[in-house]
């Protein structure tokens, strides 16, 4: 699969004439990344984005005592590294492979040259920020106002329909998460997380299947969760 039809899937690029593609892609660097490797630290030197072309990311904010809050899972056709992208600044994020991930990578400079001459590539970069503001505003006020069962049936209705697959009767979310994964997803410690997936199994929401979850009542999960009203004004 060409570059150029890569980002022509990427709704960023879309809108792009086929020369600009072409620029776009010759300028692009190709970059592998095996299971675990870092593609870059938060703190570190930010100005490049990278579309992710193959295989699954986790974006976090590592602790000082080596824990995580994941604030993102991304794979194919989503883009990295846009904050960074825009001021320049030093990386906001951590991310971290999830399993082999295959990566290009387009620097500052070129894509600024692109924005130039495309305000509607430009509104589009305002709505991926804004989008990436509005997860913050939920994370937020999931914090604030959801129990940790709300907070986790949540989480793990969000990953079913992300990653998730109809599979006997139910919907197996095919993307491997650990207790402290989601643990580290809802704000919460590994072994609350543990005790409330316990109980969820009990009441026959899900169960845990060759190391995937699998979601076996969504309205029983969805009426787990007490809404919060996240919108902006």
């Amino acid at each position: 699969m060409s570059e150029t039809y890569v980002l022509r899937r990427i709704p960023l690029f879309s809108t792009l004439k086929e020369t600009d593609l072409s620029r776009l892609e010759r300028r692009l660097v190709q970059r592998r990344y095996a299971r675990g490797q870092v593609l870059f630290h938060m703190g570190d030197e930010g100005g490049n984005l990278y579309i992710i072309r193959k295989g699954r990311v986790k974006v976090t904010i590592p602790s000082e005592d080596g824990e995580e809050m994941i604030l993102a899972i991304l794979s194919s056709g989503e883009i990295l590294g846009e904050i960074s992208l825009i001021d320049g600044k030093p990386r906001s994020a951590t991310v971290q492979a999830m399993k082999d991930t295959e990566a290009m990578c387009l620097y500052r400079e070129d894509f600024l040259e692109v924005l130039q001459d495309r305000f509607d590539m430009v509104l589009r970069v305002l709505e991926i920020l804004a989008g990436r503001l509005r997860q913050t505003d939920v994370l937020l006020a999931e914090s604030h106002f959801m129990d940790i069962t709300s907070r986790l049936a949540k989480k793990i209705i969000d990953l079913g329909k992300a990653f998730g697959v109809e599979e006997d009767g139910g919907i197996r979310i095919g993307v491997r998460v650990t207790q402290r994964d989601l643990a580290s997803m809802v704000g919460a410690t590994r072994e609350s997380v543990n005790k409330q997936l316990k109980v969820l199994r009990e009441q026959g929401l899900l169960i845990m299947k060759e190391g995937y979850l699998q979601i076996l009542d969504l309205p029983g999960l969805v009426r787990r969760i007490r809404a919060v009203d996240t919108r902006r004004v």
